[in-house]
């Protein structure tokens, strides 16, 4: 993809950028043609290296995305169903597992609680947590409660069933096929090409999580990935609307593959957000017109979504804000 220039969105974010709003990277594509790409600031607080095009962003919660389209993989290649109780996988969990099935993982029904943030630093501390809970918060299929033990138990099935770490399943089965080439699975070693999360005082912050399956990535390769999802390169369209159907409960924000919209049973917008401290991300595709928008920051104000807003107005030739304090 050859970079493009979109004069208008170049000023908008070049404006966001001075008023300490934006620091990151950025892309946005109509139908495979590169409109705007660009990258502003620094690495990290201390300001002294600036952000190249393929320095990669944490992109929290955006990275379940992953492991919920490998599970629907492993139920294409009749590994697995989707109403298997996730008891059949002998992982040594408490008798409420069950009751849980794997669709209850897929769409935040299962009743498991959040993390305890306070004491969970390894998939070791989530494991032992996961053990002393009792009790469920609600019956599976009853309610909606979007906890990351969901994610924790379906990278778990990944790996018996596979025969695989997660890790590996992913560079094999999605990064792979797909040539991410740029993108890095947590825990991971710092290269030349990572960013460093910091606050608006420019303090950085200290990874103190050590979990698998975290993703570090550029814009190009989310590209990569949100259009692999929806070409049928890793899993069908009638698994992927599977996956962005919410659960039927008023509490059901998002799907396991965000804030999905469908239309007649289908796709017809993907947009994604993600945190992690002072990273944050949003992925914005949108399959009626073809245009995707990507942004990435390691200083998290939370402007991106009204970033997305500008940009779609700009390109709609319609009036937009400026994200501002």
């Amino acid at each position: 993809m050859a970079p493009r220039n979109n004069s208008t969105i170049d000023s908008l974010m070049l404006a966001t950028f001075n008023r300490g709003l934006f620091n990151g990277s950025i892309l946005v594509v109509k139908n495979d043609s590169v409109i705007y790409k660009n990258s502003f600031g620094f690495t990290n607080g201390s300001k002294t290296k600036k952000l190249k095009p393929n320095m990669v962003f944490n992109i929290g919660s955006i990275s379940k995305e992953l492991s919920a389209t490998s599970i629907m993989k492993l139920v294409e290649e009749k590994k697995i169903r989707i109403d298997d109780k996730i008891s059949k996988f002998d992982l040594g969990l408490p008798s409420w597992a069950g009751k849980i099935e794997i669709t209850h993982l897929l769409n935040y029904s299962s009743g498991l609680p959040k993390y305890d943030w306070d004491s969970v630093r390894t998939n070791e501390d989530v494991y032992t947590d996961l053990m002393n809970v009792e009790k469920l918060e609600f019956e599976p299929g009853t309610d909606f409660l979007y906890s990351n033990n969901n994610v924790f138990i379906r990278k778990l099935i990944i790996e018996q069933v596979s025969g695989l770490s997660f890790n590996e399943y992913i560079k094999k089965n999605i990064l792979a096929p797909l040539k991410m080439e740029d993108t890095f699975l947590s825990p991971v070693k710092e290269t030349a090409q990572f960013t460093t999360g910091f606050n608006n005082e420019g303090v950085d912050y200290k990874e103190i999580y050590q979990m698998d399956g975290g993703t570090y990535t550029t814009p190009d390769d989310l590209y990569k990935w949100i259009q692999g999802l929806y070409s049928e390169k890793i899993i069908s369209t009638k698994s992927v609307n599977i996956l962005a159907t919410r659960l039927a409960h008023k509490n059901a924000n998002q799907s396991s593959l965000g804030f999905t919209a469908l239309e007649n049973g289908t796709v017809n917008r993907h947009q994604a957000s993600g945190s992690n401290v002072d990273y944050e991300s949003i992925i914005d595709f949108n399959l009626d017109n073809g245009l995707t928008t990507i942004l990435l920051t390691n200083n998290a104000n939370y402007k991106l979504w009204d970033l997305n807003r500008a940009i779609n107005a700009i390109l709609n030739n319609q009036p937009f804000t400026i994200p501002n304090h």
